[in-house]
């Protein structure tokens, strides 16, 4: 399996922060390279809570599709 590297330093060891980007009020986070802060991606902050309820329907939906196999069986 491939080894994420740093591109500057060669370390393998990554790290989230938090950025305010110039003029704006939002923040990101930013995946840096936790020996030398090399940023290596963005991620936009909202993404992780859109995704827990995303999770959340689909289980929801899971559930619900369960219950009609199981009224078929009957």
């Amino acid at each position: 399996m491939a080894t994420t590297t740093c591109m500057k330093c060669g370390g393998h060891a990554f790290e989230l922060t938090l950025l305010t980007p110039l003029g704006e009020n939002r923040k990101l986070t930013l995946v840096q390279c936790a020996g030398c802060g090399t940023p290596v991606g963005a991620l936009d902050p909202m993404i992780g809570p859109q995704i827990e309820a995303l999770r959340r329907e689909v289980a929801a939906i899971e559930e619900r599709l369960n219950r009609i196999a199981r009224a078929l069986q009957e």
